[in-house]
């Protein structure tokens, strides 16, 4: 699968079913996976905006789709200074040491 901007709830829900397909899987099966009732999955793939946000990266996950944030406005002028968005996501993906 290319690189997608997906701009709507309904894109998303479409996404999630054609890969699910994709991948052979049911949406009982889906749903088994992620804990949920299959009518949860039946809601998302209808382009549900209201599904909690947990749930679908739980989702993403389960069917090896990834997903990214970007800054429409597009890459920052070199002379900017980083964004406080990306120091944020850089000290999350730094390991916690113990």
């Amino acid at each position: 699968m290319k690189d997608t901007a997906l701009r709507s709830a309904e894109q998303l829900g479409l996404t999630i079913r054609l890969k699910r397909k994709e991948k052979d899987l049911s949406q009982s099966t889906l749903a088994e996976l992620l804990g949920v009732e299959r009518k949860w999955v039946l809601r998302l793939e209808a382009g549900n905006p209201k599904a909690e946000l947990g749930l679908v990266l739980k989702a993403l996950k389960a069917l090896g789709i990834r997903a990214s944030l970007s800054d429409e406005a597009g890459p920052p002028h070199p002379r900017a200074s980083t964004s406080r968005l990306d120091e944020v996501f850089r000290r999350l993906q730094t390991p916690v040491r113990k």
